[in-house]
C-alpha cells in the first residue's frame, strides 16, 4: 500500500512538471512570436521610414536640381548697382525682381552709390554690370555738347546720350516718360505770401537783401559746384548766394524745410521727390532750363547684352510705366510712408502684370 502511495505521488509530480513544461514552452512561444511580429513591425516601419526618407531626399534633389536647372546664370550673377536716392532704390528693387523672376541670378548692390559719378565708374571699370542712370548725364562727358538736346525733348535728350556713350561700351537701353531734375524747394505757403514761383523770382528776392538760407544734403554736395545746378542758376537769373547762406550736410533738407529749422527757407530737390506734397512744398520753375532734361534709364555693358540680350527686353516694361505722376507717388511711399523699396517694387510689378 505504501508503495503504491509512493507511486501516485511520484506520478503526480511528473505531471505537474510535465505541465510546467508544455506552459512553459507555450509562454515562451508566444513571447518569441511577439519578438517576431515586433521585429517585423520594426523592419516594416523602417522600411517605410528609409523608403520616405529616400523619397524626401529624391524630391529635394530634383527641386534643388529644378531650381538650379531654372537659374540661367547660376556662376554668373548680373552685378546690379544703384545710388542711394529713391528711384534708385525702387527702380533698382523692381529691376532685381523682374531678373530673378524671369531665372537670372542677381548680385545686389542696390543703394550703394550717392552719386551718378561713381555709378558711371562702376560700369567703366567692370565693377557692375547694370545700374540707373539720367540722361542729362552726357552733359558730363560729351564733349563740345549741344545743350539745346537736353533743355526740352526728352527722346532727343536719351539718343544723344545714347550714341556718344556706345562707344564706351556703355548702352542706354530705354527712357522714362519724364524728367528728374534738380530744382529749388520752398514752403507752398512761403511760395504764395510773395509771389515766387520762378527762379527769377527767387533771384529778385535775393537781391533784395532778404533772408535766404538753401539747405542741401551732403550726399548732393555736388549741387554747389555743378555748372547745372547752383552756379548755373546764380549765372542764368543773376544772383549769388554767400558762404553762410548754404547749408550742406544735413539729410533731410525738406523736413528742415518744411519746419522752418534754422532758418532755412530754401533746399534742394529732385522735381519727382515723394516728399514735395506731402509736405506741403513747391518747387520753383526753372524757365530757363539750366538743369537738363534727367529721364531715368536702364544701363548696361555691353558685354551683358550680348551675353543676355534678353535683359534688355525684360527691363524695359518697367520704365515704360513709369511717369512723374507714378513716380512721385513710389516715392512717397518711401520716404513718408515708410514702406520698402522691395514691397513697393513687388506691388507696382504685380500691378502692371510683370511678375505674379
Amino acid at each position: 500500500m505504501e508503495s503504491i502511495n509512493s507511486y501516485l505521488i511520484l506520478l503526480n509530480i511528473k505531471i505537474n512538471i510535465y505541465n510546467m513544461e508544455v506552459n512553459m514552452k507555450k509562454k515562451i512561444g508566444l513571447v518569441a512570436a511577439g519578438l517576431l511580429l515586433s521585429m517585423a513591425i520594426l523592419a516594416g516601419c523602417e522600411g517605410k521610414t528609409a523608403a520616405t526618407q529616400g523619397s524626401q531626399s529624391d524630391s529635394a534633389d530634383s527641386s534643388k536640381a529644378t531650381q538650379s536647372a531654372e537659374i540661367k546664370n547660376p556662376d554668373d550673377p548680373i552685378k546690379l548697382a544703384t545710388m542711394t536716392d529713391e528711384e534708385g532704390r525702387i527702380v533698382g528693387a523692381m529691376i532685381q525682381q523682374v531678373l530673378e523672376y524671369n531665372g537670372y541670378k542677381v548680385d545686389s548692390k542696390i543703394g550703394t552709390f550717392n552719386n551718378t559719378t561713381l555709378v558711371r565708374q562702376s560700369l567703366l571699370q567692370k565693377q557692375a554690370d547694370l545700374s540707373i542712370d539720367y540722361t542729362g548725364r552726357g552733359m558730363m562727358f560729351i564733349e563740345n555738347v549741344d545743350i539745346t538736346k537736353y533743355q526740352n525733348s526728352l527722346e532727343d535728350a536719351f539718343q544723344t546720350t545714347k550714341e556718344a556713350d556706345e562707344k564706351n561700351g556703355i548702352i542706354w537701353m530705354c527712357y522714362a516718360p519724364f524728367s528728374n531734375t534738380d530744382g529749388i524747394a520752398v514752403r507752398k505757403q512761403w511760395s504764395d505770401e510773395n509771389n515766387i514761383k520762378t527762379l527769377e523770382d527767387f533771384a529778385k528776392y535775393v537781391n533784395e537783401g532778404k533772408d535766404m538760407k538753401l539747405a542741401i544734403e551732403g550726399d548732393n554736395s555736388y549741387v554747389v559746384t555743378a555748372p547745372t545746378c547752383l552756379p548755373g542758376w546764380e549765372k542764368a537769373y543773376g544772383f549769388h548766394l554767400n558762404e553762410d547762406q548754404i547749408l550742406v550736410g544735413p539729410s533731410d533738407v525738406k523736413t528742415m524745410l518744411a519746419e522752418g529749422t534754422d532758418g532755412v527757407n530754401a533746399c534742394h530737390t529732385y522735381t519727382s521727390s515723394g516728399a514735395i506734397e506731402a509736405l506741403d512744398l513747391y518747387i520753383l520753375k526753372d524757365p530757363k532750363v539750366v538743369s537738363p532734361v534727367y529721364s531715368p534709364s536702364p544701363i548696361a555693358t555691353k558685354e551683358l547684352l550680348e551675353k543676355y540680350p534678353e535683359v534688355e527686353e525684360l527691363i524695359r516694361p518697367i520704365f515704360e510705366n513709369l511717369d512723374e505722376e507714378t513716380a512721385v507717388h513710389l516715392n512717397k511711399k518711401l520716404t513718408m510712408d515708410g514702406i520698402s523699396e522691395t514691397k513697393i517694387a513687388e506691388d507696382f510689378l504685380k500691378e502692371k502684370g510683370l511678375i505674379k
